[in-house]
């Protein structure tokens, strides 16, 4: 087997090393800033920060490692963070991560989790880092306080950071951006875990929604089979009144999503960006012999409709169709599938296997899967778009409103259609290009 056999064409992925969550996302001054966790180690080390840029999101620039341990307070690595356009600024906010030598658990004591910011008003040059929190700055929390986040509302800038409190239970600390003074500690009605990694805080059509990687609740609740799960809950109340959330769905119900972040792009459109893996999962990636882990999703158009969280291919993603596909066995790698009107299907890659018949969505993996275990899902399904990589799919359905995304590993690429009345299209592949 090949390693370009599952080298994908979509999707961003390193060439060497470890890549998880999605930083720092922003469009800013004509550019977009694309960052990511990254270890030089296959299975994940010592965490850096990652740098593409583009002006489209079809052609980027590779612009290497860009942020390292340069202070005290981040000296065991550079953990994930957001991006904030302030004025004629882009402000980065992250986390610092300190371990302390000792016998420490590293949960309750042991471990520093710092906020820590930078900026730039020119995407080239980047101002000294400077330490806005440490974790003796986090009341009743555990060492475990990461992955800050801005969201304004009504001239108000808030802090938001993913939690673990003292008592082990996932919460969302708001801070007053401002001033750094506490804001409020939000929870949850009902058992939403032990931490709540990578928020995402952000308005869209009209609604509060706060975003957000949940851990300790796998199989707690019908359809949560991952490891650590993804979701979302609508906040009527707004930021300034909610106590506690009484609503999570989730974002995503295939094996290989985590750590979404969103941003607005250059038609102010809201855009997902995710991590095409859960950490800590039973499953392994085949290509990690071949010296690499991982990648981050397609774009995604994130909107608001008839009570839920719609995600939509991006038009960086729709610029890439291509001729259609008229037979229905073929030889592709990367390619699209649509179909309307609610009918039967199977796409078959290899032994590999997505089909809808009877209100049932069924994913099999054959011997692709690496550990992935074959799923069912009960879905009336009205309308699906379904975009094929060489190591992955990404499938939505009924608007964007249920969605899936799964890596799996073929040893070819031959497919199979069986169904009536669909579309299928090649696909064109991103651009990548090393800085000068």
């Amino acid at each position: 087997m090949l390693a370009n056999n599952w080298k994908q064409n979509l999707h961003l992925e390193p060439e060497k090393g470890w890549l998880n969550d999605p930083n720092g996302l922003a469009y800013f001054k004509g550019k977009y800033h694309i960052f990511h966790q990254y270890s030089y180690e296959v299975n994940g080390g010592l965490k850096l920060w990652y740098y593409y840029t583009s002006s489209d999101l079809k052609k980027y620039e590779d612009r290497g490692v860009f942020l390292t341990p340069t202070i005290e307070e981040e000296k065991s690595g550079v953990y994930s963070g957001s991006a904030n356009i302030e004025g004629d600024k882009l402000v980065f906010y992250y986390t610092g991560n300190v371990k302390y030598k000792g016998d420490y658990d590293y949960v309750h004591a042991g471990r520093g989790h710092n906020t820590i910011s930078f900026s730039t008003e020119d995407g080239v040059n980047f101002t000294e880092k400077k330490c806005l929190l440490t974790t003796d700055d986090y009341p009743n929390m555990s060492n475990h306080v990461r992955d800050p986040k801005v969201f304004e509302k009504n001239g108000k800038n808030y802090l938001v950071l993913g939690a673990r409190d003292s008592n082990d239970y996932g919460c969302l600390l708001v801070y007053d951006k401002d001033t750094l003074e506490p804001y409020k500690t939000i929870y949850s009605e009902k058992n939403l875990g032990f931490m709540w990694e990578c928020p995402d805080y952000f308005e869209v059509d009209g609604k509060e929604i706060f975003m957000f990687s949940p851990q300790g609740i796998s199989r707690m609740y019908p359809n949560f089979e991952n490891m650590y799960q993804i979701g979302y809950s609508v906040v009527e109340e707004g930021i300034e009144n909610v106590e506690k959330i009484n609503n999570f769905s989730l974002l995503d119900y295939g094996h290989d999503f985590y750590a979404s972040q969103t941003f607005l792009d250059e038609d102010n459109n809201r855009v997902l960006i995710g991590w095409m893996y859960v950490p800590d999962s039973s499953y392994t990636n085949p290509t990690s012999k071949f010296g690499y882990q991982n990648c981050l999703t397609i774009p995604r158009v994130v909107n608001y409709k008839d009570g839920k969280v719609c995600q939509t291919l991006h038009k960086s993603v729709k610029e890439l169709l291509g001729e259609n596909i008229k037979d229905s066995d073929f030889t592709e790698k990367t390619w699209y599938y649509k179909q309307e009107h609610g009918q039967e299907f199977e796409i078959e890659i290899a032994d590999f296997k997505v089909s809808y018949n009877d209100n049932e969505l069924k994913v099999d993996f054959g011997t692709s899967g690496y550990g992935r275990d074959n799923r069912n899902y009960k879905v009336n399904i009205e309308n699906v778009e379904i975009v094929f990589d060489s190591s992955s799919i990404e499938l939505f359905a009924n608007d964007g409103s249920f969605a899936l995304s799964t890596r799996f590993y073929p040893d070819n690429h031959n497919v199979k259609i069986s169904a009536n009345n669909y579309i299928a299209q090649k696909l064109g592949r991103i651009e990548i290009r090393e800085e000068n």
